[in-house]
């Protein structure tokens, strides 16, 4: 089982996008995947056709039945555990528990799943913490402007002073550029600059694209869409590096 974090403290980076799709690709590609939303928002179920709920909390505070937590999502090998509002109560509970930094790692250790993504919210909370204590690997998507990319450098810090007063083994997996713009000059200048700092840490860019505002508005991911959007041979390329970690 590998255990991935996608999270940056800058909102609208398309963090749920690359959980949605990055999780029904592996799982299209045999393996059983499970997508766990860490946000209030709600928005790995929206991303997928489905209701919101508070598997999240019943999971995590009330102790419910692990296979009742996580639901089918009508796609072979991909299930979801989704959150609501229900998930800032969740926070507050939380917060009064001993070692609470480690309540998502202890309660993965009941799944079996070849991969499991957690979604994180932009905030900095107690799930944000737990997910980077419970994961193999961190994965930080990035739109490719200046605001965006100071969301990485603060990503990147709060990994570090989680390895330092933890036993998280978290490591930096790759920063997905996503938003690209290959008409601007903009979205070169940054890509270059990341991939000058970061080098091969720097994933293949997602190509700015309609298509998947499209495909989470009708509830599907990009590999059920009908047309070869740009953004999915960016999200391929990006599937074939998760692939080699897991």
């Amino acid at each position: 089982m590998t255990i991935v974090t996608i999270a940056n403290q800058k909102g609208g980076v398309a963090k749920t996008t690359s959980a949605v799709n990055l999780g029904h690709g592996a799982a299209k590609r045999g393996l059983s995947v499970l997508v766990v939303d860490l946000d209030t928002q709600g928005n790995v179920a929206d991303a997928l056709g489905m209701d919101e709920g508070s598997d999240l909390y019943d999971w995590l505070i009330t102790g419910k039945d692990t296979e009742q937590v996580a639901q089918p999502t009508g796609r072979e090998n991909l299930r979801i555990i989704r959150s609501n509002k229900t998930t800032a109560q969740l926070k507050v509970a939380a917060s009064g528990m001993d070692f609470r930094e480690m309540i998502v790692a202890n309660a993965l250790q009941a799944y079996e799943d070849d991969l499991i993504i957690l979604d994180c919210p932009p905030s900095v909370d107690i799930l944000h913490t737990a997910a980077l204590v419970a994961a193999d690997w961190l994965l930080i998507p990035t739109k490719l402007d200046q605001f965006a990319i100071k969301g990485v450098i603060e990503m990147l810090r709060s990994l570090d002073s989680v390895q330092r007063a933890t036993r998280s083994n978290c490591k930096l997996a790759g920063i997905i550029p996503t938003f690209y713009d290959q008409v601007t000059s903009e979205s070169h200048a940054q890509l270059k600059n990341l991939a000058e700092q970061y080098k091969s840490l720097v994933w293949p860019p997602v190509a700015a694209d309609t298509n998947c505002r499209v495909a989470n508005r009708v509830g599907k991911t990009l590999w059920e869409m009908p047309v070869n959007a740009r953004a999915k041979v960016g999200y391929t390329a990006c599937l074939d590096r998760l692939m080699k970690i897991i």
